[in-house]
């Protein structure tokens, strides 16, 4: 039976990922395949934090089974196959227990929805939900429509996430080694953070361990919430193997850690080539600079493209750190394409690509003919040499070196979203991340 639940934590603490680990451990059930860690529109006004909603299979297992986790002492195993082993009902009840428990049921914008069914379910939902703007009532209506049962509580907006989870088919897709304690066991030294985000990197396939620029550990989220640390990687593999035992090794107080898959680093938010741009959505589009950068107070850079006959504002704000070093060389006539979300009329950029570069010319004084010197400039277009007093009424013009080279652009670790995928994957020679 297929369990989805999305929309538990808040801004101030918990997580849902959390909730689902309490869920496998009361249930007593085996897992069928790898539980899944569905991001959805990274632009919902209303989202809590990181917009995720989990799916997991429950039932009693067959086949041949790996480990996926721990808890306390009991290893967590995921089976290939599987036969159902709980109803649609019950499994609702025990999660919705679990929900009630633990979720920040106080905060205004935490709105669980939790959903059963037997099958996957259509992917359209999901590709709407990662794209674009969806209500409630979209959510149960198609839930409905294909049979699945579900409980909202309060205004059930988990639903929609919960939904989506249940429609992903994980096309494209990475994975994510999660390790929790409820109550999180507290603060760990900055210095030993960095070490062990950059150790991590020793583990194939992972990436968005750590900014050393930054100084930020980039595995190492809030300590409001049970997690103390999520390594992301495209070799389950070797996430499943290496990075566990070394997590493990770490001794950062953890009491249970799980492996999921997810379709985090996909750019599957991203909707190609569009019509027209429309508020909370994620773009990818190809058009010409006609402004030169500037800059506001806070360190946020703006500038003017040329998009289908219309002009349009994209931005690089200050989060984005050194990302702004790239996006203020941008001059007039570059050929670009960018990714990024378009509210209120500017897009915020995530990455970047110089197609073509734009010819940068400086004026110089001309070269007298006869003495092969720089003349001078006397004003009003009169250049004499200095030498022979030969004159020219022309200024010359050079080409200027430009100090960005035609390229690929991403913002730094610091400032990535858990769906944009990293110019740097080199997707077709690893497992588990198709294009």
């Amino acid at each position: 039976m297929y369990l989805a639940i999305d929309d538990t934590d808040s801004s101030k603490g918990m997580c849902t990922t959390f909730l689902l680990t309490e869920i496998i451990e009361r249930s007593g059930l085996d897992v069928i395949g790898m539980p899944a860690l569905v991001r959805l529109n990274p632009t919902v006004p209303f989202k809590t934090r990181g917009n995720g909603a989990l799916r997991v299979n429950l039932g009693h297992g067959e086949g041949q089974a790996r480990r996926i986790g721990v808890s306390g002492n009991r290893i967590i195993r995921a089976f290939q196959h599987g036969n159902e082993a709980i109803s649609g009902r019950d499994i609702i009840d025990m999660a919705e227990q679990v929900v009630r428990e633990f979720a920040e049921l106080q905060e205004e914008n935490t709105n669980p929805g939790i959903v059963a069914s037997r099958i996957e379910l259509p992917e359209e939902f999901y590709w709407r939900a990662v794209r674009d703007i969806l209500t409630v009532d979209d959510a149960k209506d198609f839930l409905r429509k294909n049979g699945a049962e579900f409980v909202g509580i309060k205004n059930g907006r988990g639903l929609i996430g919960s939904a989506a989870a249940l429609s992903w088919k994980g096309t494209r897709k990475t994975y994510e080694l999660l390790a929790y304690r409820y109550p999180h066991p507290g603060q760990i030294p900055h210095d030993l953070k960095m070490s062990m985000a950059s150790a991590a990197d020793s583990i194939p396939g992972t990436f968005n361990n750590v900014d050393r620029k930054n100084r930020h550990a980039a595995i190492f989220p809030s300590e409001k919430t049970p997690v103390i640390l999520g390594i992301r990687g495209r070799d389950p593999e070797a996430l499943l193997d290496q990075g566990m035992e070394m997590v493990i090794s770490w001794k950062v107080g953890h009491d249970r850690i799980l492996v999921y898959e997810s379709n985090q680093g996909t750019d599957d938010h991203i909707i190609e080539n569009p019509e027209k741009l429309q508020d909370y959505h994620t773009y990818r589009i190809s058009a010409r600079v006609s402004s030169f950068p500037y800059s506001i107070r806070g360190s946020h850079y703006f500038c003017h493209v040329m998009w289908r006959e219309s002009t349009v504002k994209i931005a690089a704000f200050e989060p984005t750190k050194e990302f702004r070093h790239k996006f203020v060389k941008l001059v007039p006539g570059d050929l670009i394409t960018i990714y990024g979300s378009y509210i209120s009329g500017t897009i915020n950029v995530e990455k970047m690509e110089l197609v073509s570069g734009a010819k940068l010319y400086a004026r110089v004084n001309p070269e007298c003919t006869g003495c092969h010197r720089p003349m001078k400039n006397h004003g009003n277009g009169d250049y004499r040499c200095p030498a022979c007093g030969e004159r020219a009424r022309v200024a010359h013009y050079t080409a200027i070196n430009r100090s960005m080279n035609e390229g690929c652009y991403d913002v730094p670790v610091i400032a990535r979203r858990h769906l944009s995928r990293p110019f740097d994957f080199a997707a077709q020679t690893v497992e588990g991340l198709r294009s």
